[in-house]
């Protein structure tokens, strides 16, 4: 397998992901991708969007709405298929409970520490977009980014939750 990386990517926010290639023996390439950050070259029409964590998700289903609309719809132009992953996979909510993040359900809690936005409604967002597009939301630790990506990649998509 051969991962393409965009090349918007910052090469700092990416290191361990590229040392677990590495690690791992998967050859990698960088190339500007049409729609999102990671994608094998034996399925291109399976995609990786990597989110840094719950904010990011939130800040592009609120204020970016429209910019990721735009890669959505990229992606129903291409008949493919979109797995947003984000790299965080907990979080407080208002009562100080540690909420595990298994879907976009488990998101309802959340509260931005830097805005208005609640979870319920980037919930809503994200429902909405998965009812409409072929996309599904993911969530993983840092450390298990470039691994999470890899068996992603090599399965094709099948069973993204985890």
């Amino acid at each position: 397998m051969i991962i393409e990386i965009d090349t918007r990517e910052k090469p700092r926010a990416i290191t361990s992901i590229i040392e677990t290639f590495d690690r791992e023996g998967v050859k990698h390439v960088s190339t500007k991708l049409y729609i999102g950050d990671y994608r094998s070259l034996d399925n291109p029409r399976f995609i990786i969007d990597r989110k840094q964590n719950i904010g990011e998700l939130a800040q592009n289903a609120t204020w970016g709405h429209d910019r990721f609309k735009r890669e959505l719809l990229r992606l129903d132009d291409i008949n493919g298929e979109m797995v947003v992953l984000v790299e965080q996979n907990r979080y407080k909510d208002v009562s100080g409970k540690l909420v595990t993040v298994r879907s976009i359900e488990d998101l309802m809690g959340w509260k931005n520490p830097h805005g208005t936005i609640d979870g319920v409604r980037v919930f809503q967002i994200l429902h909405t977009w998965q009812y409409k597009h072929n996309v599904r939301f993911s969530f993983c630790g840092k450390r298990e980014t470039g691994s999470v990506i890899i068996d992603l990649l090599k399965r094709g998509g099948a069973d993204a939750d985890r």
